[in-house]
């Protein structure tokens, strides 16, 4: 816990934002489990009318099951404050390449339903067809989908990760993540992937369109250092880590960029956002 003089800088800090952006799992949520202090945090932010949006790099699910999980947590018109991971992907893509461009897709419902949304044609079978290989979070894995994405990736498509979060709680256990789908495959083909999802700008510059606020005035609360914190620092925004299963204690010497303060829980970020 930090002491005295921490608090003091805390709340200095929460006193110039006028604005919050807010992860999903880890913060809010640890699988369906809602996280202590999510509900109180969200209830504050409507009553003080405070803009705020959702970011998140979850591509497992549909769009639809983050709405109604943000629904039972409270959270006014979620349609018009959440951002995940596979819609600001499939957004840059149909951006850059038009509608109709060819995706061979290692990932699950949430990228697929996002990217075909966007206009975006997902192939599962002409993987050397395939303009873009997308990749997330699959939990239904294969060699052959490892296989066919190294060999459209090698005959000249784009090697795209949707986020590289390397693990994912789902509120049991952590399990690999998007991450070590992105290390397998860069090992195997020496592409490097070009990330679309956090910490990647897209999603932070459209949260922040969300939110209408400058990005010195707006904050980030995360739970991944090298995702959450290292995103918000190169958009400009304050940032705030919450120590989860994900990143149970924090070492500042394994980071290259720092969050302004650090929280054991949301519960106790939002005692602090309370009192600022």
């Amino acid at each position: 816990m930090p002491g005295s003089a921490g608090r003091d800088r805390q709340q200095d800090s929460l006193s110039e934002i006028g604005a919050l952006v807010l992860d999903i799992d880890g913060v809010l949520y640890e699988g369906g489990r809602v996280l202590p202090g999510a509900h109180e945090l969200i209830d504050r932010l409507n009553q003080d009318g405070t803009p705020y949006a959702i970011l998140s790099n979850n591509t497992i699910y549909p769009y639809q099951y983050h709405v109604e999980k943000l629904v039972r947590l409270g959270v006014i018109n979620p349609e018009k404050r959440l951002l995940t991971a596979a819609r600001v992907t499939a957004g840059v893509l149909a951006a850059e390449a038009g509608k109709g461009s060819p995706c061979y897709v290692v990932g699950e419902r949430g990228l697929i339903e996002a990217l075909e949304e966007a206009g975006l044609t997902v192939t599962q079978s002409d993987y050397l067809t395939a303009e873009y290989v997308v990749i997330g979070m699959d939990r239904q894995l294969t060699y052959d989908k490892l296989k066919n994405a190294a060999l459209a990736i090698r005959n000249g498509a784009s090697f795209i990760s949707s986020n590289p979060d390397p693990i994912y709680s789902d509120g049991e256990q952590l399990l690999p993540a998007s991450g070590a789908v992105q290390a397998a495959l860069e090992a195997s083909t020496g592409v490097q992937a070009r990330v679309t999802g956090k910490p990647a700008l897209p999603g932070f510059q459209n949260a922040l369109q969300i939110v209408g606020v400058d990005a010195r005035r707006a904050g980030m609360l995360g739970d991944q250092p090298e995702i959450d914190i290292q995103g918000a620092v190169q958009a400009g925004m304050r940032s705030y880590l919450i120590l989860s299963s994900l990143t149970p204690e924090y070492e500042v010497e394994h980071y290259a960029v720092h969050p302004d303060a650090i929280f054991e829980n949301t519960q106790e970020f939002y005692r602090c956002w309370k009192n600022r």
